[in-house]
Formats: C-alpha cells, structure tokens, sequence
C-alpha cells in the first residue's frame, strides 16, 4: 500500500516524471482527467475504451511508478464508473481499466474510491 503524503513528499517524480517527456506526459493525462471529470455520461464510454486500449500493456499512466496523473485520472473515472451498471460482460471487454483502477485503490486508499465492481468472471 501506498502512502501517498509520503511519495508526495518524498518524490517529485510523483508530480513531474523522472525526465521531460514524463513531466509532459503526467501534465496531458491531468489535463485529460480535467476533461475526463467535465463529460456528460454518454461520452464516458469513448474515454472507458480509449483507456482500456491505453493500460492495454501498461500498469502506470506514465512511467513505471505510480504518479498524480493515475491518481488524477483514477478521481476523474470513478464517478462514472460507480453510475454504470457493470456487468461481467462490461467488465470483461474493459479489463485493462478495471486492473488499474483495482490497483489505484489498492494503492491509494486516502482516494476512498468504491469498489462497484463484480466478482470476476472467465469465458468459458
């Protein structure tokens, strides 16, 4: 578990990445999490997709540590996802998603983010 007063203290790299392109990065998935957070439902499923496709063979946002732009985007995502009805099917297609948004939670509890999703489920 994360504490994330700590890494915060401890690490520019949670806000700024360990090089320019990281920091570029970190500040366009904030940015996107600012958009993200704006949208009306119906556009949500564009951005689950997207994101699904993005974490597709990615753990962290940015990086190989977690970072403000995961936990950025984890707040932006979590009011929409707690809305939708998820089903296994839902969760199955958006796995990726699911994964890190699990791990997010699991990381950073101070985020107090609802765990609404079901129990897994495996294609037969």
């Amino acid at each position: 578990m994360v504490d994330l007063a700590k890494m915060t203290e401890n690490s520019d790299a949670f806000y700024s990445g360990t090089s320019k392109l990281e920091m570029a990065q970190i500040l366009q998935w904030v940015q996107y999490s600012e958009k993200v957070s704006q949208t009306k439902v119906p556009l949500v499923d564009r951005y689950a997709e997207e994101l699904n496709l993005y974490l597709t063979k990615r753990t962290f946002m940015v990086g190989r540590a977690l970072s403000i732009a995961d936990v950025s985007l984890a707040k932006s995502v979590a009011p929409f996802l707690r809305n939708l009805h998820i089903t296994p099917e839902i969760q199955w297609e958006m796995s990726h998603l699911v994964r890190w948004f699990k791990f997010i939670q699991q990381s950073v509890p101070d985020l107090e983010l609802v765990d609404f999703f079901v129990k897994p489920v495996y294609p037969a």
